[in-house]
């Protein structure tokens, strides 16, 4: 079953059973999800919900994967 991929928007959303995430397999994204302590194929309803929240996380653009130290200036004059 193929889901839409909030990255690229398009339908390449696909459950890979060995690495346990949703990913796009279009060339151009190859966007992953991961969906945590899953240890069978998740129901559609499961999928649905979890790219659900990974499109709001992007909308909101939140990155959870990236951790920028403290006490770095972020362009800002004279900090």
């Amino acid at each position: 079953m193929t889901f839409y991929c909030p990255k690229c928007n398009r339908y390449g959303m696909e459950w890979d059973g060995r690495a346990k995430v949703l990913m796009c397999y279009y060339n151009s994204c190859n966007h992953i999800i991961r969906i945590e302590n899953q240890k069978r194929i998740p129901s559609p309803e499961k999928i649905s919900e979890v790219i659900e929240e990974d499109a709001k996380r992007m909308r909101n653009n939140v990155h959870t994967d990236k951790i920028i130290p403290l006490g770095l200036s972020t362009g800002a004059a004279g900090t």
